[in-house]
């Protein structure tokens, strides 16, 4: 298993950036409420955003749709060698998305790579159903399904060591990073021997990061 990172670093300042981002999303008025209500039965945040993630992440698709991210098409560009056919192979290319979303990722791959296929997973039921409505979906070229990376087994889902490539995009930072092991363990019983993770997430002193201490320094002054 070969892991292609993008853009990545976590450290203690990961922890620290999203713990400033709690304490702005606590004093925000209309956040707020839901915050107190939460701290009441979960003194741990942390805790409680990972239990409920899946009604936070399909009510997220359910107000924002397909219309929140963009399409990654930059992703032929940063990664086009390892979508591309094999010339020397007979077989079709498998990826699997972890964390499909609404399927940014997976429509532009598809149209660009004419023979890969998708195996393309999410946790949320709206997610999955909003690629299963996308105009481009076809199931002889995607098979989208729900599933939990975290606690759900992917050999329920995708045959032992049949999938070539496995993308993590922007998934890792959105689960908590004990879980982040068991992912990995998850993933790696249907990736070939041979086959390639590509991990692109956030960065310490990326755009995303200043972005956000920005708005915390305007949240603080009241600008």
């Amino acid at each position: 298993m070969t892991v292609v990172p993008l853009a990545i670093a976590v450290d203690l300042r990961y922890r620290r950036w999203r713990h400033q981002f709690s304490l702005f999303i606590s004093h925000d008025p209309w956040f707020r409420p839901m915050v107190i209500q939460a701290a009441g039965k979960y003194p741990n945040l942390a805790e409680y955003y990972q239990k409920n993630a899946t009604k936070f992440w399909d009510n997220f698709y359910k107000r924002h749709k397909n219309k929140f991210f963009k399409d990654r098409h930059y992703l032929e560009k940063d990664w086009g060698q390892y979508f591309s056919d094999d010339a020397n192979s007979a077989n079709v290319k498998v990826l699997l998305e972890v964390g499909c979303g609404a399927g940014n990722t997976i429509f532009p791959l598809i149209a660009a790579y004419p023979e890969l296929y998708v195996q393309a997973c999410d946790i949320s039921p709206h997610a999955v159903a909003l690629v299963k409505s996308h105009a481009e979906f076809k199931e002889d070229r995607v098979n989208a399904f729900l599933c939990d990376v975290t606690v759900d087994n992917l050999l329920e889902k995708i045959n032992p060591s049949s999938v070539d490539v496995i993308t993590l995009i922007f998934m890792l930072s959105a689960v908590s990073p004990h879980k982040m092991p068991s992912i990995l363990q998850n993933i790696k019983r249907v990736l070939k021997p041979d086959g390639y993770v590509l991990l692109r997430d956030y960065a310490i002193g990326d755009f995303a990061q200043l972005a956000c201490t920005f708005l915390l320094l305007l949240h603080a002054f009241n600008l």
